[in-house]
């Protein structure tokens, strides 16, 4: 930054623009001479103005390096500078010619024409330019924004501009909405750069060029008949645009990513709402001084910035609504997620029975509730010959199949669970309503039904460990493990049947 004001400090081209404006300012502001010194020397200078933008413009448009977005900005803005000039030499010789009429001063004919195609032109470039918006959603509220914006610059401009005798309206309208008034034109830059992601040009182009636009609307709001404070803020509002541009073809040359798009660092603005704000407020300060002639137009502003706000709250609402139904998608989609995986975390994946994991929880769980608890281990007998002789695949059928049978040996209170390749646990709760023996045999019975598979008929068998919780016996692990040992006793005793823990 340092190294950045140090070579605008040296700049011999922009100290030059600085020393003479102050120089001009400093000579209308003792008024010493003639009114067609006044005029003819405030238009040539605009006209040196000009020239030296022609210059700057097209040096800038050669910057390498240059985005091709600014690049084609900067064409735009050398176009519309030859524009201007060629309306500045117009006014000179109209205001040599006819220095009494106020279009000397204000901009004759020709003037107005060429400053209108010139404003048009940048205009253009500006609707034209990339926005960095990605969705219709978001090009059609940035341009009721920027709608909203401008609608409130034409009210302001009228307000500083307007004749008081409502005569002169016609005549008031064309600066206003042609595009003479220099606010115009720089509100409209200014808001894009804000509200888009493009930029255009530095920040302190965009706050140079916004004071001169104020300078030029207080210019319009003094008239022709203050001639010398209105000459001295028109050049200063035309030097200072240049002088905006110089500082900006300095910083990209310094930083040649000065104007690199950026992010919006918000997705609102209050520019839109300040503007509202304005409107309303200028519509106020126009009923309490009666002004005729503002009024109409202030209201009609107020109109249909109200109108813009209200599409674009409508076009909010409708997106806040699309996002609380995809909000309310996504927490289903969540919600119904974080189930399937709670159910796979703690549930086998082929036959869906419990796994190991929550069969120790509701274990842990039946014994904290100091009710009885039985707890049955199960192996299946003779599972792998199964395997061996019709595969994998027919082994897993006949596993659901098991898995299957068992849960219809128990009540719904109680938990079947798969805790191995062939080995299942069962655990009984402490509601009444079923004999674990009978239950135990029942389970040998079913397990050794034959199952159909595909290339025969599968049969295994079933060796039932029973454990009962008691006093002295209130250890999950050691519960299981009375149970193992019964289950493999009755392995040794021949299979198929079930016992219970001696303990």
């Amino acid at each position: 930054m340092r190294q950045i004001l140090t070579g605008l400090r040296r700049d011999r081209l922009l100290l030059a623009l600085c020393a003479t404006t102050a120089g001009l300012v400093l000579w209308y502001a003792t008024a010493p001479a003639s009114r067609t010194a006044q005029v003819v020397t405030a238009w040539v200078f605009v006209a040196a103005v000009h020239i030296c933008l022609i210059g700057i413009t097209r040096s800038f448009t050669r910057t390498p390096g240059l985005p091709a977005v600014a690049r084609r900005f900067w064409r735009a803005v050398l176009a519309g500078a030859i524009v201007y000039l060629i309306g500045d030499l117009a006014q000179i010789v109209e205001a040599a010619s006819h220095p009494a009429l106020a279009t000397a001063a204000t901009g004759g004919k020709i003037q107005v024409a060429t400053l209108s195609a010139g404003s048009a032109w940048l205009m253009i470039t500006l609707l034209t330019a990339p926005l960095g918006l990605t969705t219709r959603r978001e090009r059609l509220r940035f341009w009721l924004d920027v709608a909203t914006v401008m609608v409130a610059a034409v009210v302001v401009g009228w307000s500083l501009i307007v004749p008081d005798h409502p005569a002169a309206l016609l005549d008031a309208a064309a600066p206003v909405l042609m595009g003479p008034v220099v606010l115009l034109l720089c509100v409209f830059v200014v808001v894009k750069l804000t509200m888009s992601g493009t930029t255009l040009f530095t920040r302190s182009c965009a706050l140079i060029g916004t004071a001169a636009a104020a300078l030029k609307s207080g210019a319009d709001g003094l008239g022709p008949e203050q001639l010398h404070w209105f000459l001295a803020l028109t050049i200063t509002a035309h030097a200072m645009l240049t002088i905006a541009v110089r500082i900006t073809h300095l910083q990209v040359l310094h930083n040649p990513s000065a104007l690199e798009t950026r992010r919006r660092r918000r997705p609102y603005s209050p520019l839109p709402y300040g503007a509202i704000v304005v409107t309303y407020g200028l519509l106020t300060v126009a009923i309490w001084r009666q002004e005729t002639a503002t009024i109409p137009i202030a209201l009609a502003g107020a109109a249909i910035s109200t109108l813009l706000v209200v599409l674009r709250q409508l076009d909010a609402f409708r997106e806040n609504a699309l996002l609380l139904s995809r909000l309310h998608q996504s927490l289903e989609q969540r919600d119904t997620l974080a189930a399937r995986l709670q159910h796979q975390a703690f549930h086998d994946g082929l036959t869906g029975l419990p796994n190991r994991q929550l069969y120790s929880q509701r274990l842990d769980a039946a014994l904290a509730a100091d009710g009885p608890v039985v707890v049955m281990l199960i192996d299946l007998d003779d599972f792998k010959p199964v395997n061996d002789a019709y595969g994998h695949a027919a082994g897993d059928a006949l596993l659901k199949v098991i898995a299957d049978r068992m849960r219809a040996c128990v009540r719904e209170t109680d938990t079947v669970a798969r805790i191995g390749g062939d080995e299942f646990a069962v655990l009984l709760s402490s509601l009444p309503g079923g004999d674990p023996l009978e239950i135990a045999a029942r389970i040998v019975r079913e397990v050794e039904a034959p199952v159909p598979v595909d290339g025969g008929v599968a049969q295994v068998g079933a060796s039932v460990g029973i454990a009962f919780a008691r006093p002295d016996l209130h250890d999950a692990e050691a519960l299981l493990r009375e149970a193992d040992h019964a289950m493999y006793a009755v392995k040794r005793d021949g299979k198929g049947s079930y016992a219970v823990s001696p303990g």
